[in-house]
């Protein structure tokens, strides 16, 4: 049995020193400007930023968004929810002092059957005039070579969308160490990693970039929005179709405290979505978060003291691995976060492998009811 649980964790052990070198030259080549090139085309863009609320840093990241390296024109729409919403006067403001750029601001309700973001992305596609459109959330910065990085691939016909990874960081307190630590785990050290590998785990929403003529023969915005995850949901029916996924340079989010309802419920959210579009795979995510546990466990069950030691090693090299994650993506590490590794693994069973009967979620201040199949039953704010 010791033999058999060193190889199970060498083999563990290698993808997580694989994930933190991956991760760290993908943020080596998102921070290397691609320059511009006049035999290289620019097509005109669509850039349409669903918002609901005001971000913390919303003057930083809308300043990054709009001050682009780019050749071609660019459409901007601001899609909103409520007259009301506090994030309308900092686009206005904007707006006023750059009027040498196309910019839109349209305010619509959420259309029933859809999550908030998915229906301010819907009523800004109304507004598209360019035949790319980019897609980003209003909570992220990017480098002024973004939509450059974006819109290339998507030169290629096989490409059926260009998506990115989120690092986030900030915050002192543990839920919202945690929850850095969940996002980051999830999306730049899982999600992008198997991407680049190939594997079939759809895209992220943070942004992402398609031609308006793939989305419509996929069905549209709509067909996705009533999804919990519409954006894993978009992925997986675009390599159905045999199309490629590009991943796109690494944009970044600065995260203000945050209490235990946001993690839980991102948590929660991210286990349904696994369950529901990439079920196949699901098992699989258990045995990479519960595995080093399930060997301690068995461990203590047959009072193997050799096996222990096994498993307690194991569990050591995953914190020091957490502990490389939070570097490589630019966090100082703070006391919490020599405990969150194994918490998160911990959690993330728990959340997996818990049966969630028409779970309710809260995001952004709408509370979603959830049915069967991951698809949202009733809204209510």
């Amino acid at each position: 049995m010791i033999y058999l649980a060193i190889a199970l964790g060498a083999c563990f052990c290698t993808y997580w020193v694989a994930q933190v070198i991956f991760v760290y030259l993908h943020m080596r080549w998102t921070r290397r400007l691609l320059p511009a090139d006049a035999a290289r085309p620019e097509p005109p863009v669509t850039f349409i930023h669903p918002i609901k609320d005001l971000d913390p840093d919303l003057d930083v990241n809308l300043a990054s968004c709009m001050v682009q390296d780019y050749l071609g024109a660019v459409q901007h729409i601001f899609s909103f929810q409520a007259v009301e919403d506090p994030a309308i006067p900092v686009i206005e403001r904007w707006k006023a002092g750059h009027s040498e750029q196309d910019i839109t601001i349209i305010v619509n309700p959420r259309q029933p059957g859809l999550s908030g973001k998915s229906s301010n992305m819907v009523w800004g596609l109304k507004m598209a005039r360019h035949a790319i459109v980019l897609f980003a959330d209003s909570d992220v910065r990017v480098q002024p070579d973004l939509i450059r990085k974006m819109v290339l691939p998507l030169l290629d016909p096989k490409v059926g969308v260009t998506t990115c990874g989120q690092i986030n960081r900030g915050g002192r307190t543990f839920w919202t160490r945690f929850f850095t630590f969940l996002q980051n785990c999830e999306t730049d050290f899982n999600w992008a990693f198997l991407t680049r590998l190939g594997m079939d785990v759809g895209i992220t929403g943070a942004a992402f970039a398609m031609r308006r003529e793939v989305l419509a023969e996929v069905g549209g915005l709509e067909r996705f929005g009533g999804s919990l995850l519409e954006d894993m949901f978009l992925g997986n029916l675009l390599y159905q179709r045999g199309y490629r996924i590009v991943l796109g340079p690494f944009v970044e989010c600065q995260v203000d405290e945050l209490g235990r309802e946001k993690s839980t419920n991102y948590a929660k959210r991210l286990a349904i979505g696994i369950k529901t579009h990439i079920a196949v795979e699901a098992p699989l995510f258990v045995a990479m978060l519960g595995w080093h546990w399930a060997l301690l466990i068995v461990a203590l069950a047959l009072g193997n003291r050799p096996l222990l030691l096994v498993a307690l090693g194991f569990m050591a090299f995953r914190t020091a691995q957490g502990l490389a994650q939070r570097l490589v993506t630019g966090n100082r590490i703070l006391p919490v976060d020599f405990v969150l590794p194994l918490f998160f693994d911990l959690f993330g069973v728990f959340f997996l492998l818990y049966p969630f009967s028409e779970p309710t979620v809260t995001w952004r201040g709408i509370s979603y009811r959830i049915k069967a199949g991951g698809y949202i039953d009733e809204t209510q704010r």
